[in-house]
């Protein structure tokens, strides 16, 4: 009789842990968007986006790599429409695309300082972000109007 009470109370115990999930299978995954509103000559717009956290490690830089050619450095910023990720655009000719590698770098210092404990690096393809869904677009809030002395 024992056996069978505990053996209810843990799998009844069990399936709402199931349900819910622990969180980490929700964790964000970087994405990318394709802008056609924006045309330089044959260039076009990818905006990339990569979250903020991977883990335990913090977001400190992004490269576009094509090998034994370029490695530029890319500027990002606060993505204002989704958060808890960061924003860089890249301009590539559609055909390139393929061409290049993103790698997000992820470091255990937030202001991407001095590592001691290592960091994580991901490589990525623009073509290859396209595909992933975006989490939905929350749109923040207007700043409170200043009050007048």
């Amino acid at each position: 009789m024992q056996k069978l009470l505990s053996l209810f109370l843990f799998i009844f115990l069990s399936l709402p842990s199931h349900a819910c999930g622990d969180g980490k299978q929700s964790e964000n995954v970087p994405f990318a968007k394709f802008d056609d509103k924006y045309q330089l000559e044959a260039l076009r717009l990818y905006q990339i986006f990569a979250p903020e956290k991977n883990g335990e490690y913090f977001l400190t830089s992004i490269y576009m790599y094509k090998k034994n050619e370029q490695h530029i450095s890319v500027k990002f910023t606060d993505a204002f429409v989704y958060p808890g990720y960061k924003e860089a655009d890249l301009v590539v000719h559609p055909d390139l695309v393929n061409n290049y590698d993103i790698y997000l770098n992820y470091s255990t210092t937030e202001d991407g300082g001095l590592v001691m404990c290592g960091g994580k690096s991901i490589k990525l393809n623009i073509h290859k972000l396209l595909d992933v869904k975006s989490p939905p677009e929350v749109i923040p809030p207007p700043p409170e109007p200043r009050k007048l002395k």
